[in-house]
């Protein structure tokens, strides 16, 4: 049974340790904008993918969290237990043994309370990145939109200033001809 146990304190290092620790490292480390987007489809693509436990289908993602409660909630169970020694014989041996087990009980309870903390971050930070991914792209389509506003508003300016230069033309040379029939007529009388 302490074998059995033992396997799966080492899973839970081993395995549910790792993978959340290389997730929150993927979402949080700044890359470029192209590396950013890739981190958080990786993440995507591992823990949102969908695996049939028998007749029930669930997310990866939700399958460790949900494990690891459990190993929390029996962390919380065998805290909460007193275990006689078998194989004590003097009292020194028993007083090490239960303060062994107290120590033991408390770090296991640590470490996993500490794992689904963990894989709950995970889920936090990656909903996070994704807004934050998503709004680079809404700006980055604000920035474009802007620079198409202001580029027509150049052109119309420019379309303004012609038009208002043609106005001119046409009236210095509405003025200039005027000038001259003015003069036509004075030189008629």
């Amino acid at each position: 049974m302490s074998k059995n146990i033992m396997g799966l304190w080492g899973q839970l290092i081993w395995v549910f340790f790792p993978i959340p620790i290389l997730s929150l490292f993927l979402l949080s480390v700044p890359y470029p904008p192209a590396l950013e987007k890739l981190g958080a489809n990786i993440v995507h693509r591992i823990f949102f993918t969908r695996i049939n436990i028998g007749p029930l289908r669930i997310q990866l993602l939700w399958f460790f969290f949900l494990t690891s409660a459990i190993i929390f909630a029996n962390a919380v169970n065998v805290l909460q237990q007193e275990h006689a020694c078998k194989t004590c014989t003097y009292p020194e041996e028993i007083t090490w043994y239960k303060r062994a087990m107290k120590f033991r009980k408390e770090r296991n309870f640590w470490l996993s309370l500490f794992n689904v903390a963990l894989w709950y971050l995970v889920f936090v930070v990656y909903n996070l990145k994704k807004k934050i991914l998503k709004l680079q792209e809404q700006i980055k389509e604000i920035k474009v939109m802007h620079s198409s506003v202001l580029e027509q508003v150049a052109s119309a300016g420019d379309a303004k200033k012609e038009e208002t230069e043609v106005k001119k033309d046409f009236a210095e040379t509405e003025t200039t001809e005027n000038v001259e029939e003015e003069k036509e007529s004075k030189k008629d009388k």
